[in-house]
C-alpha cells in the first residue's frame, strides 16, 4: 500500500497486551486525527482512497479488526474488545479532537466509542450506519425473533462450505455493496480471509444492541451517509422520501446531518469517492 506505513499496536502504540490483539493500525499524514474503521469481514484498505484525500492535512489512521480478513482472531465478545482497544489507543496517544469514520458496523464501533468519549471526540461520520439494526431487519422485532435471527446467522456463517461462501459473498458484493465493480474481487478475498466466528459474532452483537436510547444525548456533530439507490430502483420511491425514512430510523437523535445519494450502493465512499469527500469536506469545515 503505497505512502501508509503499517505499525503493529505492540510496537508503536505501547497499548495493553489485551488491546494489541484487537485492532492494527496504518499511520499517514499529520495533522488532526481521522480515525477509519471498517465493515464486518473488510480490510480497512476499504478506506485508502478516501485517507489519501486527508492525509494532506489529517493524520490518518486506518484500524483494521480481530478477525477481519487476515487478522488473528480473539475470543468473544469482539465489540468490547475493539472499542477498549480504541479506547487505550486513544488515551495512550493523548489524542484529541478526533474524528470517527466508518462503514456499517465500523459505524457502529464508531458511535460506540464517541459517546465514550465526548471529551475528545469531535466528530463522527458514519456510513450505511443503524443505529438500530434489528429494527431495520423488522420493524415489529421482538427478543424471540432476534434469537432465531442471530442463530441462524452463526449456523449458515459456520457450516457453508468454501465454494458456496465464497459465491454468496460475491452475489452479497455485486448485489449490495458496490456498483464499482473492480472491488468486488477484494471483498470476497477480504470475507474468505476472514474467521468465521468473528464474521457471526459481530454481527450477532450489532444486531442484539439498539443505540437510540443513547444517541438523544448525543452532542456530537454527526454526518450520515446514506443511499437511496435500492429505493429508488426497485420500489421507485423518489429522493424526497428518504427525509421520513432517515427520520425514524435516528428518532430524536440530535445533531445530525444526512447526506442522501442514489448513485451508490452500500459502500459509498467506494462507489462515489468525490461527492463523499466533498460532502465531507463541509461537513469537516463546518465543524472545526
Amino acid at each position: 500500500m503505497k505512502a501508509l506505513k503499517i505499525v503493529t499496536v505492540s510496537i508503536l502504540f505501547s497499548l495493553t497486551a489485551h488491546a494489541q490483539k484487537a485492532i492494527q493500525v496504518k499511520k499517514t499524514g499529520s495533522g488532526r486525527p481521522m480515525i477509519f474503521l471498517p465493515h464486518i469481514g473488510c480490510s480497512s484498505d476499504m478506506w485508502e482512497q478516501i485517507s489519501q484525500h486527508y492525509s494532506k492535512n489529517y493524520t490518518c489512521y486506518l484500524v483494521d479488526f480481530a478477525g477481519f480478513d487476515t487478522m488473528k482472531p480473539v475470543e468473544a465478545p469482539f465489540t468490547e474488545q475493539y472499542i477498549s482497544a480504541l479506547n487505550g489507543f486513544i488515551k495512550e496517544n493523548k489524542l484529541k479532537n478526533i474524528s470517527l469514520v466508518g462503514q456499517n458496523y465500523g459505524a457502529y464501533i464508531a458511535m460506540k466509542v464517541a459517546l465514550q468519549n465526548p471529551s475528545v471526540v469531535s466528530r463522527v461520520v458514519v456510513s450505511d450506519f443503524y443505529p438500530n439494526l434489528g429494527m431495520v431487519l423488522d420493524s415489529a422485532m421482538t427478543a424471540e425473533k432476534l434469537e432465531i435471527i442471530k442463530k441462524s446467522i452463526v449456523k449458515t456463517t459456520l457450516e457453508t462450505d468454501s465454494l458456496n461462501f465464497s459465491n454468496y459473498q460475491k452475489q452479497m458484493a455485486s448485489g449490495m455493496n458496490f456498483i464499482n465493480t473492480t472491488y468486488i474481487d477484494k471483498f470476497v478475498e477480504w470475507q474468505n480471509n476472514s474467521d468465521r466466528q468473528t464474521l457471526a459474532g459481530t454481527l450477532c452483537e450489532q444486531l442484539s444492541d439498539n443505540l437510540l436510547p443513547e444517541l438523544k444525548e448525543n452532542k456530537i456533530p454527526v454526518l450520515a451517509f446514506s443511499t437511496w439507490y435500492f429505493a429508488r430502483t426497485y420500489k421507485k420511491m423518489p429522493l424526497s422520501a428518504s427525509e421520513a425514512t432517515l427520520q425514524k430510523m435516528y428518532k430524536h437523535t440530535p445533531n445530525v446531518t444526512h447526506a442522501v445519494t442514489e448513485e451508490a450502493k452500500d459502500f459509498i465512499a467506494i462507489d462515489q469517492p468525490v461527492w463523499f469527500t466533498a460532502r465531507l469536506d463541509e461537513f469537516l469545515n463546518q465543524n472545526k
